[in-house]
């Protein structure tokens, strides 16, 4: 019994491990969007936003189907991915950065 316990916290630690490195990941792509968006390369900003969009959507899905979500250890995980789609979408609708107008 002790023996499935650490396996089990042993796996959720190595799960969680994973998120945050893609979570970590997500945000520097992000910040490499809005580096873009301010810099007028429009196609770039866009892949990048994609990019971050469906990284965002898998993350919450491997939380779902792993039936993490519903566990109060894995909600910060839920938290990082619903602000930077949060973020992500905003700027995009509102048009944040915007290259500079001379």
């Amino acid at each position: 019994m002790a023996q499935r316990k650490r396996r089990s916290r042993n796996s959720f630690r190595q799960f969680e491990r994973l998120l945050t490195r893609v979570i970590l990941g997500t945000l520097v792509l992000f910040l490499m969007m809005l580096a873009a968006a301010a810099g007028g390369i429009g196609w770039l900003k866009w892949l990048l936003a994609i990019t971050v969009l469906l990284l965002c959507a898998a993350g919450t899905a491997l939380l779902v189907l792993k039936q993490e979500h519903k566990r109060r250890r894995s909600w910060w995980l839920l938290a990082s991915f619903a602000g930077l789609l949060t973020c992500t979408l905003v700027s995009l609708i509102v048009g944040f950065p915007a290259p500079p107008v001379s």
